[in-house]
């Protein structure tokens, strides 16, 4: 047993010791390797490559992905993007001085007093 541990232990340094690494190299020339541009790779064929659901194309020095599936989804649009939503239109207030009808059950009893004094004074005002 002694000996299978010390045979164990000895190929574990040995392996420890022969496992050194040279010094990284730091200079420009491997740095371009590692980082700069490939020229050997091979170029994609044509400008235009078609994928399922979407079209990839190179223009403007830019590559584009363009997905038609995508254009019915709200916001897709740019009439959706250029136009700031109306919170009156959205919560269904006609006016921003009413409010709108999902809290005509929900006032307390001094809330409508005074709804409905606002209310008569308005009209007479009108």
């Amino acid at each position: 047993m002694r000996a299978v541990l010390s045979a164990a232990l000895l190929f574990v340094a040995a392996a420890a010791l022969a496992g050194e690494d040279p010094p990284p190299d730091y200079s420009r020339d491997a740095m371009f390797r590692m980082f700069g541009p490939s020229l050997s790779s091979p170029r994609q064929p044509g400008r235009v490559q078609w994928h399922a659901g979407y079209v990839e194309f190179r223009a403007l020095h830019m590559n584009w992905r363009f997905s038609p599936l995508l254009a019915p989804l709200p916001g897709a649009r740019l009439v959706d993007a250029a136009t700031v939503p109306n919170p009156f239109a959205l919560t269904g207030t006609r006016f921003a001085s009413t409010l709108p009808p999902m809290f005509d059950s929900d006032r307390s009893p001094g809330v409508e007093r005074e709804y409905r004094r606002i209310q008569r004074l308005t009209k007479k005002r009108d």
